[in-house]
């Protein structure tokens, strides 16, 4: 298995944040189930602004191939809340 750096970037309306702490409880879950599974997630991590809002995420996935990893992530409770804004994917090869 090779291992990816992903990036993703949240919406940027003003209730993106409400949609995301309504959610990441199960988001968090999720996560670490997948990861004492070996599935992908190895790690991740949400990223915040100046005044420490929650605006995005980054995840060290583990999987064959770079589609494996974004078919995963497409599953995430972040996309189907509309947490993630998932045109600002960016995955890169460790």
């Amino acid at each position: 298995m090779k291992q990816f750096l992903v990036l993703i970037k949240d919406f940027t309306d003003d209730d993106c944040i409400n949609r995301r702490l309504s959610v990441r409880e199960k988001h968090i879950k999720n996560n670490a189930m997948l990861k004492s599974s070996g599935k992908v997630l190895v790690l991740g991590g949400a990223l915040t602004d100046k005044d420490s809002i929650m605006r995005a995420s980054s995840l060290l996935c583990q999987a064959d191939t770079p589609e494996q990893v974004r078919e995963q992530l497409e599953k995430d409770i972040y996309v189907e809340a509309k947490v993630w804004d998932m045109s600002t994917f960016k995955i890169f090869e460790c």
